[in-house]
């Protein structure tokens, strides 16, 4: 079958040029296949009902591609449509996408111990926690940090002068998150705070920074465009904004990232601040759905890649850093049900989704900006992400 080669483009950027990588196929099915044009009208509801101005859908069964498509606009505007090369702004995927390759890749060179406490790691209290607990969510850490000072006394013109000191608002964040007492280890809470933190440990085992780690040692070999701080590269028109925001930024949020913690950071988090195209994403889940290869290369070991996507504790349903399916089938959650226990990705707070099955080797990445304008939850309130998902197993049931 003939190797879709637009999939991955050759782009020069700052950080370098990104060479070809294409090993995902095309087609096998017909667009004309009754589960995508259902896929379509659920889509096309979201948007008549605004729960989205647009998105990008992309699913694919063992690499070979089901859907690679384009809905709505960028805007309410209606101006400029979404495109094969609109960008989203990743939100919490940044976890799994920039987070985890870094973790993964410690984990597998021996320079972090899943088992060691997390202070030995970090200048914070003891309550018994392992680095482990934190990349599952259970260490104790508070759901979220309250940057209510730091945004009263930081204004979004000081975050873009050259004036401000990004390094000392970094660790002024770090130092923050390391003074609030953990609460007790062991109990589920999802929490951004541990994410601030692993970007040090790149810079200490590697002497690379969090991100030019990732370009040297992922992105760029794989061929795809995930960054952060897209203006940096990338015309503002291809950047999907996330949020008119009225209250700090007083302006439109498009190019630069929409949680505000990361903007703090200068942009750049293990949390939040990934920004990329459907097709990237894809690559990336591809490698990890191959058990850490792409394209005859291996990045991370099948047993690397099994340790973080497998379920880590009893009672809490997590992976390490990967989120998975709920353990309890009575529960809702934005993967369908048919997902297998094997299956892992993460959600996004713009609305992003993307998800991964090894048993039957379903994948999928929905990118969106469902927060623009204001923050709607509609998107989750009118299940889209799920029912988007229902119609891929189904349609892979019958293929």
């Amino acid at each position: 079958m003939k190797l879709l080669s637009v999939i991955i483009l050759i782009i020069t950027t700052i950080s370098g040029c990104y060479r070809p990588v294409a090993t995902l196929e095309n087609r096998l099915v017909s667009p004309d296949e009754p589960h995508l044009r259902n896929i379509d009208s659920i889509i096309t509801d979201a948007i008549h009902q605004r729960a989205m101005p647009g998105c990008r859908l992309f699913a694919a069964k063992n690499g070979h591609i089901i859907i690679n498509k384009c809905y709505g606009y960028i805007d309410y505007d209606s101006v400029t449509p979404v495109s094969m090369n609109t960008f989203y702004d990743f939100a919490s995927i940044t976890k799994i996408a920039a987070g985890a390759p870094c973790l993964m890749r410690m984990y597998q060179d021996g320079k972090i111990d899943l088992e060691k406490p997390l202070n030995e790691y970090f200048d914070l209290d003891s309550n018994g926690a392992t680095l482990g607990d934190a990349l599952a969510h259970q260490a104790g850490f508070k759901p979220w940090l309250n940057l209510r000072g730091q945004l009263a006394t930081i204004s979004y013109e000081l975050l873009n002068s050259p004036n401000f000191n990004v390094e000392n608002a970094q660790n002024q964040i770090r130092q923050t998150i390391c003074n609030q007492p953990l609460n007790e280890r062991g109990t589920y809470l999802y929490s951004d705070l541990g994410f601030y933190l692993y970007p040090t440990l790149v810079k200490e085992y590697y002497n690379k920074d969090f991100e030019q780690f990732l370009i040297d040692e992922f992105y760029r070999p794989l061929g795809i465009k995930l960054c952060f701080k897209p203006l940096r590269y990338y015309p503002k028109e291809l950047i999907a904004p996330t949020e008119n925001d009225t209250i700090w930024r007083k302006t439109i949020v498009q190019g630069t990232v929409h949680d505000e913690g990361a903007a703090l950071m200068g942009g750049v988090s293990g949390h939040a601040g990934l920004f990329g195209r459907a097709q990237d994403l894809a690559v990336l889940m591809q490698m990890y759905l191959n058990k850490g290869s792409y394209n005859e290369v291996e990045y991370l070991k099948p047993e690397t890649v099994d340790k973080f996507t497998t379920q880590a504790f009893p009672d809490n349903r997590r992976g390490l850093v990967f989120d998975k399916t709920p353990l309890d089938t009575a529960i809702n959650g934005t993967p369908s049900k048919m997902a297998s226990r094997l299956s892992f990705g993460h959600t996004g707070f713009t609305g992003s989704f993307t998800w991964a099955d090894p048993e039957n080797g379903l994948l999928i990445v929905f990118l969106c900006n469902s927060t623009f304008p204001c923050r709607s939850t509609l998107i989750s309130k009118l299940d889209v992400r799920t029912k988007i998902h229902d119609q891929l197993y189904l349609l892979v049931k019958e293929h």
